[in-house]
């Protein structure tokens, strides 16, 4: 693949940075006389990751150069700024070059009164939702993240589309105009957590407060170190109860045996004050072992530090060490999915890094299939995938791929996956998807699933070595019965070591990871309520399953990518994990984190909150003036106290400074910025009735799958008719006012 990447911002950066990590040839433009920013400066460590494996090209002028040699010459176009200002025209450019991907990457959403705001991760998750969905000690007020994680996630997504749309191509002669926001990765991150049921009374969520509930949550022991129980379902949570010998909790009144009532907040919140007192009572190694023991998901909360250096890292993701001529030895997160035998990370960039233009892709221009026929409405359409996962990361990856067109047959156990008892978020995770359910216990229900898996192009599994060993479809077996799958395997810990066949969940890695400590700073560890972790897990997995169809397409071959919980926390984290001599101290937070700064936080108005983005000197300074502060900048929060949010807005955005709306928490479905952008669809349960939930992770440009996906692949039915049930589990309402 070639890539030129017009890019400024970290999610655009990150996208090609995946590309690149992958094996493709990116060149990113910059203006003439760019350098790096230096090791030694606040922006060297994201320089050191964000472009690892690229070259670039000094052009005075990125709109005139697209649409001269290089568009007709490459893949891909990535194109990151804001829709009122493009750098590059898709339309102008796919008419003179059709085979050609142009994927656009708005930093907010492409419609709406906020699509020109410059790229700043405050902002984004301010009007995505995602800063009021985080967990604060007053629910529904934004908390800023430490970490840009719904950049990072938008990267992700941004690299998938762009696969998805080169696989497209190859397979068809037709290139396409994609489109990836900074609000469909706040969707994505959120996904599982903003579900809306119309025809149910509530749906039950403990998400927006620090420590809610009691199965999922920190608790601090005897020796003052805190820990994640991680119980998420009754499987694990009655065994953490045996072990803390606090079986009494589940007869309590309120509690009554049902393990769903521990989501009623007044009820987890008593079960987790007693759960903290029998904590208290031990150090956390001994709990972690106990637990361990147990077959209990548990993790303790570390720090970066140990992190990187401890054994669960090097045996799952290890860090690479690569020499820069200026920082020297540097230490970053190594390529976050992986294939047997593929090499590491590239080169970091350094001065001397641009190459001439006349010297790209000397070779000739990229080759291009003679288009067939009219183009499909989804680059994915016609290919078929196998999902054997459960939970989050593994089912949300086949559910990108089906938003892409790919038929996606979900096999399940008759039992059920065990994430169906949080039926919402269940629903979002799976909703364009066919359900089967076949006994692999059986040897007929395993018969009939390695002839689906023959007849499928993609098998996304989460299944623990020994347990897939154990059903007889290991490694070994499904290479030789499908030669030509693509499988994804998703695991929390990496599919070897001696930690490979342990279960674990989000808040595992982001104890373990030390995100939840960063969050936190010098109060309590912070874990994150949304699922970033798993979701990002899912698009490396998607972007696993496209890069090994690319391959097949010049190869005839299979292939076997792998992504972990463990990579993904790291990845996430890619610049402040990325150490070296004399590198700046990563940004750290503390209880309700508004922001680094007065200037660039979040702050209440007097009838809701704003986000106010100030990065240079000269808008911290029109801050301070508009505010009427200039002499006493502590007192800008009280003074933005005094008036409504768009009395502030539009008078700083007057003045140059980037400021907006922050999206509440309450009506998140149904706000300006989700509805303009065209973001959310509701679906209808055969149990529950009807959900609101997002709509997609692609641009507005794609069309919803056909209503009836049982039509996509009828051979489905056929090869699983002897061994268990098919069934389209929702269907899409059409029309449902917003």
């Amino acid at each position: 693949m070639r890539v030129l990447e017009v890019t400024t911002g970290q999610a655009g950066r990150t996208a090609g940075m995946l590309l690149a990590d992958l094996g493709a040839d990116v060149v990113r433009v910059v203006a003439p006389g760019w350098s790096p920013a230096p090791p030694a400066s606040p922006a060297g460590p994201e320089d050191l990751c964000w472009d690892r494996g690229k070259r670039f090209v000094e052009v005075d002028g990125a709109a005139g150069l697209v649409l001269d040699r290089p568009a007709g010459w490459v893949d891909v176009v990535l194109d990151d700024s804001p829709p009122a200002t493009p750098v590059t025209a898709a339309g102008a450019l796919l008419a003179a070059h059709p085979g050609l991907v142009h994927l656009a990457m708005p930093p907010h959403g492409s419609a709406g009164r906020w699509r020109d705001l410059p790229a700043d991760p405050l902002l984004t998750a301010a009007l995505g939702g995602f800063a009021t969905f985080h967990p604060s000690t007053e629910p529904g007020t934004p908390i800023a993240s430490v970490v840009p994680l719904v950049a990072a996630v938008h990267g992700a997504l941004g690299a998938v589309a762009a696969t998805a749309g080169v696989l497209g191509a190859r397979r068809t002669g037709h290139g396409r105009a994609l489109e990836v926001t900074g609000l469909h990765a706040s969707a994505a991150c959120l996904a599982v957590m903003a579900v809306d049921g119309l025809d149910v009374e509530r749906i039950v969520s403990t998400g927006g407060r620090v420590n809610a509930g009691a199965s999922f949550r920190v608790y601090r022991c005897a020796d003052g170190r805190s820990l994640h129980l991680s119980a998420l379902t009754v499987d694990f949570f009655l065994p953490a109860l045996t072990v803390l010998d606090r079986m009494d909790l589940m007869l309590r009144p309120g509690v009554d045996g049902e393990f769903t009532n521990l989501f009623l907040p007044e009820i987890g919140d008593m079960v987790g004050a007693e759960l903290e007192r029998t904590f208290a009572t031990r150090p956390r190694a001994e709990w972690l072992d106990l637990l361990a023991a147990a077959g209990v998901p548990a993790a303790p909360v570390s720090t970066r530090a140990e992190w990187l250096a401890g054994e669960v890292l090097a045996s799952a993701a290890p860090p690479v060490e690569v020499s820069h001529p200026e920082a020297g030895p540097v230490v970053q997160p190594g390529v976050p999915v992986t294939f047997p035998g593929a090499g590491g990370v590239a080169h970091l960039p350094g001065p001397g890094a641009c190459v001439a233009l006349g010297d790209l892709w000397a070779d000739g221009p990229a080759p291009r299939r003679t288009p067939a026929g009219p183009p499909p409405a989804l680059p994915l359409t016609g290919l078929h995938v196998v999902d054997l996962s459960t939970f989050v990361a593994g089912p949300f990856a086949s559910t990108l791929l089906a938003e892409l067109g790919a038929s996606v047959v979900k096999v399940e156990t008759p039992r059920g996956d065990p994430y169906r008892v949080f039926s919402a978020p269940y629903a979002a995770v799976n909703h364009r998807k066919l359900v089967a359910e076949v006994d692999l216990r059986r040897a007929e229900g395993r018969a009939a699933l390695v002839e689906l898996a023959r007849a499928a192009d993609v098998l996304v599994d989460n299944l623990r070595p020994a347990k897939a060993a154990g059903l007889g479809l290991g490694d070994e077996a499904l290479a030789a019965a499908a030669p030509g799958l693509v499988r994804c395997s998703v695991s929390a810990f990496g599919r070897s070591g001696p930690f490979a066949d342990l279960p674990g969940f989000d808040p595992v890695m982001q104890s373990r990871s030390g995100l939840a400590a960063a969050q936190g700073g010098d109060d309590e560890p912070v874990v994150i309520t949304a699922p970033t972790i798993d979701i990002g897990t899912s698009c490396l997995a998607a972007l696993g399953a496209l890069a090994g169809l690319v391959a097949r397409e010049r190869t005839g071959a299979g292939s076997h990518a792998s992504v972990s919980l463990a990579a993904t926390a790291s990845f996430l984290q890619a610049a402040e994990l990325t150490s070296y001599t004399g590198r700046p101290a990563p940004l750290t937070g503390g209880r309700d984190f508004r922001g680094p700064s007065p200037c660039r936080s979040y702050h209440r108005a007097a009838d809701g909150w704003l986000a106010v983005a100030a990065r240079t000197g000269e808008q911290e300074a029109a801050v301070a003036a508009v505010t009427g502060c200039a002499s006493a900048p502590d007192r800008i929060a009280e003074a933005l106290a005094t008036a409504p949010v768009e009395h502030w807005v539009s008078r700083l955005r007057a003045a140059g400074v980037p400021a907006c709306p922050v999206t509440p928490h309450a009506g998140y479905l149904t706000a300006d910025p989700l509805v303009e952008n065209d973001l959310t669809h509701v679906v209808r349960d055969p149990t529950f009735g009807r959900f609101r939930l997002v709509r997609g992770y692609f641009g507005p440009a794609y069309p919803s799958p056909a209503d009836d996906v049982s039509t996509q692949w009828p051979a489905a039915e056929q090869l699983l008719a002897s061994a268990g049930t098919l069934a389209e589990r929702w269907t899409r309402v059409p029309g449902e006012p917003a």
